[in-house]
């Protein structure tokens, strides 16, 4: 299978997910818990490891968007 360049689209979208992602890793990494982001309440889970799969999930759905852009032609 050949190399096709993504769209200027994909590339955008891509990387405001990995900003988007990577921001909220690194604001819950060098500030105090609590300071930032607003508490989330799940069951079984506290509101940092919340966001930390919120950060997590964005900086894999910005790579996984940009892999199919690579990989399927028009998109």
């Amino acid at each position: 299978m050949a190399w096709t360049p993504p769209s200027k689209f994909t590339v955008f979208l891509s990387f405001l997910l990995l900003a988007g992602g990577l921001f909220i890793l690194i604001e819950l990494i060098f500030t105090p818990i609590g300071l930032t982001f607003p508490v989330i309440t799940v069951t079984g889970f506290s509101s940092f490891e919340i966001w930390i799969m919120i950060g997590l999930g964005l900086v894999f759905l910005s790579w996984i968007l940009f892999l199919l852009g690579v990989r399927l032609k028009g998109m």
